[in-house]
């Protein structure tokens, strides 16, 4: 990988170029393998709160390594999707898309498991088996949107809170499909009510405000009518569409990705047809996100 004619400044350790203006950073020549060096951690998570994700290309990582890497940036043992897991790492969720396996769609605007009352705070991903073609991932900030806001709406925004529900994704559909998936499903809307997240919240570790909503998982504005809801929630939606707010990844082998769950959404393209795609995931957090 070629190194930045000018690498951001204020890193020691860390050789660090933008990806886009606005959201996203390389991480170059940097070996996530061995990061015991208490400085190197430090400025890691100095850069994800800055740049709210980081790539990194040609990494060698075992399922251990890639929790490590998580433990950098907060606890592995936070709230999990219903990805199948690894065999014999219970940290790591498999999201493994090949022909005849049963595979959920995150071709979908969405944050991490936003449908429970603490969500992770960010995501490892790792590529071990990657498409020809296809299969990017883009990332857009929510810092990004709510600057944006004209300033009234801001205002409007922060009395506001949202529900949100693990029955508003594709989650049910993903169960239907499943030999147990029924007995499955009763016991995940069981075990997930609905929850009430603030619409607008303050980064815990920036201080700046960010639109805390995610087509997949906010189902609606609590207090508003279903109508004035969705016309709220598709106004915000469609802001995380423009461009300038987003990075796009195009994965190769080796590529490792962590991101902040809370400052960002994100969408994987579903656009490869029966192409075999396998990533690792690991989820961290705090004992509060916010």
């Amino acid at each position: 990988m070629s190194k930045p004619e000018n690498p951001v400044p204020g890193y020691t350790h860390l050789l660090i170029e933008p990806y886009t203006p606005g959201i996203g950073a390389l991480v170059h020549d940097f070996d996530l393998a061995s990061i015991a060096d208490d400085g190197a951690r430090a400025e890691l998570r100095k850069a994800l709160a800055e740049f709210q994700v980081l790539f990194f290309r040609d990494q060698k990582l075992g399922p251990a390594e890639q929790i490590a890497v998580a433990r950098v940036f907060g606890d592995p043992d936070k709230a999990k999707a219903f990805f199948p897991r690894h065999e014999t790492e219970k940290f790591i969720e498999v999201l493994e898309a090949r022909p005849g396996v049963n595979r959920y769609g995150t071709d979908q605007w969405h944050a991490d498991i936003t449908f429970v009352a603490n969500p992770p705070t960010g995501t490892v991903l790792y590529a071990h088996i990657v498409p020809e073609s296809g299969g990017d991932t883009v990332w857009a900030s929510a810092t990004a949107v709510y600057d944006s806001l004209p300033r009234a709406l801001q205002d409007y925004l922060g009395d506001l809170e949202a529900i949100h529900s693990f029955e508003h994704s594709g989650w049910p559909q993903y169960f239907a499909a499943l030999p147990d998936g029924e007995a499955l499903y009763r016991q995940a809307r069981n075990d997930h009510l609905p929850v009430v997240h603030p619409v607008i919240r303050r980064h815990p570790v920036t201080g700046r405000k960010l639109v805390y909503v995610n087509p997949n998982f906010t189902d609606r504005i609590k207090g508003l009518s279903r109508q004035e809801s969705d016309a709220l929630l598709t106004l915000l939606f469609a802001r995380f569409q423009r461009p300038e707010f987003q990075a796009r990844l195009r994965w190769r082998k080796n590529t490792l990705a962590v991101w902040d769950n809370r400052a960002t959404i994100h969408y994987a393209l579903n656009d490869y047809g029966d192409q075999h795609r396998l990533l690792h995931r690991v989820t961290f957090g705090e004992g509060q996100a916010f």
